[in-house]
């Protein structure tokens, strides 16, 4: 029983590691109060009814990146696609935020 549950919890341990949230929306003005670095410029293309947040959001969820910005968002009606163009940014701890992330666990 022990060895099993000891088998489960690594497992579980080990997978909880590898996974990595997809980045998140974030207003472009906020940049100015950070340390974030640009990664890429991603153009994502769906269907001209879907919702411009959830075809970003989906368009960038395997990206690695911390948060993405939405530029631009453009419409083809003869091929009915909706294009979101967004830029990746990953976000550079401070010491300060380090200290308080560990301060509060």
């Amino acid at each position: 029983m022990k060895k099993g549950l000891s088998t489960a919890l690594f497992v579980l341990s080990f997978l909880s590691f590898h996974a990595s949230a997809a980045p998140e929306l974030i207003a472009k003005s906020t940049l100015e109060f950070g340390d974030f670095e640009e990664t890429a410029n991603v153009e994502i293309q769906g269907d001209i009814q879907e919702d411009v947040l959830r075809l970003a959001e989906r368009g960038v969820a395997k990206e690695e990146a911390d948060y993405f910005v939405i530029n631009q968002v453009s419409e083809d009606t003869k091929k009915d696609l909706l294009v979101v163009s967004v830029t990746l940014y990953r976000e550079h701890t401070t010491d300060t935020q380090k200290s308080i992330e560990a301060r509060l666990g």
